[in-house]
């Protein structure tokens, strides 16, 4: 588990990130295998329950992106990142 403010991510397996936020979960989809990662707001679909009839709103999307990109260029080897 990867502590950042206000935010932490896990990687618990090569093809997803968790992400928890004010004791929300939510399951990212990625795949660790690669050297590169695609990031855009199609990759933030939901929150893990009692919380996925949360609408997630795409001002939110981009913070939550921003905040996986973070991790991605700080605690992950070397990797490109291309916007999607």
């Amino acid at each position: 588990m990867y502590k950042f403010e206000g935010y932490e991510i896990a990687v618990p397996h090569f093809y997803c990130l968790e992400y928890y936020e004010g004791g929300k979960k939510m399951i990212v989809e990625m795949d660790f295998r690669e050297d590169y990662f695609f990031l855009g707001p199609q990759l933030i679909t939901h929150w893990e329950e009692p919380y996925e009839d949360i609408i997630i709103e795409m001002e939110e999307k981009k913070r939550i992106l921003l905040n996986i990109r973070e991790f991605l260029l700080t605690k992950t080897l070397p990797s490109y990142i291309i916007w999607i």
